[in-house]
């Protein structure tokens, strides 16, 4: 091998380590970033579910599931498309279980709010002051009720002013009915009045709301199933013409055409049940 050889293949050598060194380096970066982010995200909102977990721990499970769940998927159907979509099925899991466990509890609390607001109109006309009603109701009710009372009744004993307090619990909830509660028991406590019978009425309105929602949640439920069942009879269709004719539906999977048209789809599903979602939610 002569030296001008021997020159080009160092100069190629050299050239593909800093490229590999680069895009290490740039790898590590991102990851620590969305480490950070994700952990971040997770802690909080975690935090406001009491749900004490280690953010840490979760993503490196969930950092272990993006390499092992499409390897796992590679290995029984070696498909491109099909593993490039359960990557990204992992990576978006952690986001949506943590939005739904938030609309479980959300939607918890306020079935809770009615009997809640009524408890506390009995026990303020039964003599009891504000701060007994709220320790008594921390110790009564269920889960996740019980968990903000006593975050409130916490912070009350560690010196921080009742209107804070209630602030936090609106703050932490974010619902309208919340904010009206809050904003009754802070006009209440500034210029005084019967909040019983405010507390009572609130109580009944958020109520005749719930089961006006709930009504509306079971009209709409036969919509909502429509358009899963609409959304998942392709795929349970290419599933069956691959088990049924895989050499006429092989090349959606083994040809750049068939991942095109395999993209499109997609993108048509997602928007199709994106809008049959947008039709079927009534706001109250």
């Amino acid at each position: 091998m002569s030296a001008s050889e021997l020159g080009l293949a160092a100069l190629i050598f050299l050239s593909v380590s800093v490229l590999l060194f680069v895009a290490v380096q740039g790898t590590h970066a991102t990851l620590g970033r969305q480490r950070t982010v994700f952990t971040q995200e997770t802690r909080r909102s975690l935090a406001d579910m009491f749900i004490f977990a280690d953010p840490a721990v979760l993503w490196r499970l969930n950092v272990a599931a993006l390499f092992l769940v499409p390897l796992l998927v590679y290995l029984l159907v070696p498909s491109v498309p099909i593993v490039v979509v359960a990557a990204l099925l992992v990576a978006i899991a952690p986001r949506y279980v943590l939005l739904y466990l938030k609309k479980r509890r959300f939607l918890r609390l306020h079935d809770q709010l009615p009997d809640t607001l009524l408890m506390m109109a009995s026990a303020l006309r039964g003599g009891a002051n504000l701060g007994q009603t709220l320790e008594g109701l921390a110790k009564d009710m269920s889960p996740p009720m019980n968990q903000e009372l006593s975050l409130v009744v916490r912070e009350q004993r560690l010196g921080v002013p009742f209107e804070e307090a209630v602030s936090h619990l609106a703050e932490r909830v974010r619902s309208q009915d919340f904010d009206l509660v809050v904003s009754a028991l802070r006009i209440n406590r500034e210029v005084g009045g019967n909040l019983a019978d405010t507390l009572q009425r609130l109580g009944e309105t958020v109520r005749r709301r719930l089961m006006m929602e709930q009504k509306i949640r079971a009209l709409t439920s036969q919509g909502k199933l429509q358009g899963i069942v609409m959304t998942a009879l392709p795929v349970l269709i290419i599933l069956a013409l691959l088990r049924i004719e895989p050499a006429a539906t092989g090349a959606l999977f083994d040809t750049y055409r068939g991942w095109a048209v395999l993209a499109i789809a997609i993108v048509l599903e997602i928007l199709g049940y994106w809008g049959i979602r947008k039709i079927v939610s009534i706001e109250v």
